[in-house]
């Protein structure tokens, strides 16, 4: 049985332990990436305007990093709201254990009192692990696709603060 675990904002000093998550689950997945990428990730995770989170078991096991959306499907001028979930990486270790509904459950629930009213995210078509996550979060397709190098995203959206009742987190 997995330890209890806490979802709760990212602290600063949790930036390397983030980025190690979301470093080992692309490798897993089969695409990792360079400094370059890797830079960009740690600029995301610091933005003033980044609501980034983690999942301790005790040490970080999953992260998730949320942004203010933007109209025109991101392209646009900024969107009150609309809240972008632009990843949720769960440690390769800590996957099927019950770590990405919690930590996706805390991201939405934590959204309405921030001012926004919904929540998008953008996955391949083929991450069949991903597009089940967020249906168990509640989260509906919008009918929106765009193309990636070899599939389909598909986004999906959902109503801030209306989503399937969790299991009570520490913290």
């Amino acid at each position: 049985m997995p330890s209890p675990m806490n979802v709760r904002s990212m602290r600063p000093d949790e930036l390397d332990a983030a980025v190690s998550v979301w470093r080992a689950a692309n490798v897993a997945r089969g695409a990792p990436h360079g400094a370059g990428r890797t830079a960009r990730i740690r600029t995301k995770l610091s933005a003033s305007d980044a609501l980034p989170f983690v999942a301790l078991r005790p040490r970080v096991v999953g992260m998730a990093l949320a942004e203010p959306g933007r109209l025109d499907d991101g392209a646009g001028e900024p969107d009150p709201s609309l809240l972008h979930i632009s990843m949720v990486f769960v440690h390769p270790a800590a996957q099927r254990t019950g770590v990405g509904l919690p930590l996706l459950l805390h991201v939405l629930e934590g959204a309405r009192p921030l001012g926004y009213q919904r929540a998008s995210v953008w996955t391949s078509s083929e991450n069949t692990p991903a597009r089940e996550l967020y249906k168990r979060a509640g989260m509906t397709l919008t009918g929106k696709t765009t193309p990636l190098r070899s599939s389909l995203a598909l986004q999906y959206e959902s109503p801030t603060g209306a989503q399937p009742a969790c299991p009570p987190l520490v913290g």
